[in-house]
């Protein structure tokens, strides 16, 4: 029997494609999943199409990712930005296409220890639980350091030829970056509107004063 699919969280970032960059290695066919929120700057993702030579969907979450910000399970971080739940959110969509191209598990670029909220080593088991994905999620560059997955067990991968990084340095990500010629990835300053204090501050105003908030209300925030 051949190697099965997998579908990969990419945001273009470093991380996201050394992840699929280490899986596609191994011969497993992936699909790629590029979300975008409205508090998301939305990645030119032509060039890591070019480079890592996968399909690419690209999905929007908007009316969904606002009910989280709303009311999330799992709290917020310093900000507005309920990073496990919405995290959830993407794997949760992810294991809808996985199931509809027939893949076997999901690809991550989660370095452990790197994020403070949503990358440590007890909240990966929960996320993957709450978004029926258990066991079914590789994060290929701290897989060694994690629990062995269903990917790796039934041999589809080879854990050995998986990384251990863990913390929020970079050198060893940059180093392989360098090494196989991947120059084209988002910087992993900034980001995510929701960890701003400025923005943060006018969201909390705005669910104040008007807990039905929308799209429209929150491309109003954007210009002041």
């Amino acid at each position: 029997m051949g190697k099965p699919k997998a579908v990969a969280l990419v945001s273009g970032g470093l991380d996201s494609i050394l992840a699929v960059y280490l899986v596609k290695l191994q011969g497993v066919e992936v699909i790629g999943v590029n979300f975008h929120t409205p508090f998301l700057t939305l990645q030119d993702m032509e060039k890591v199409r070019e480079f890592l030579g996968i399909p690419f969907k690209e999905i929007f979450l908007g009316e969904e990712m606002i009910e989280v910000i709303k009311n999330p399970r799992y709290g917020y971080g310093q900000g507005m930005n309920p990073c496990i739940d919405c995290r959830i959110l993407m794997l949760k969509k992810a294991k809808e296409i996985m199931e509809g191209v027939g893949a076997k598990f999901v690809i991550t670029g989660e370095v452990l220890g790197q994020r403070p909220m949503s990358q440590r080593r007890e909240v990966f088991p929960l996320m993957d639980r709450e978004a029926g994905l258990e066991r079914k999620v590789l994060r290929p560059l701290s897989a060694r350091l994690l629990p062995p997955t269903i990917p790796e067990e039934e041999g589809w991968v080879k854990r050995e030829e998986l990384l251990d990084i863990q913390g929020r340095g970079r050198k060893i990500q940059l180093a392989l970056a360098e090494k196989i010629g991947l120059t084209h990835y988002s910087s992993p300053a900034g980001g995510c509107l929701l960890t701003d204090p400025i923005f943060s501050r006018r969201l909390k105003d705005l669910m104040e004063k008007n807990p039905n908030f929308g799209l429209k209300e929150v491309e109003l925030l954007k210009v002041g």
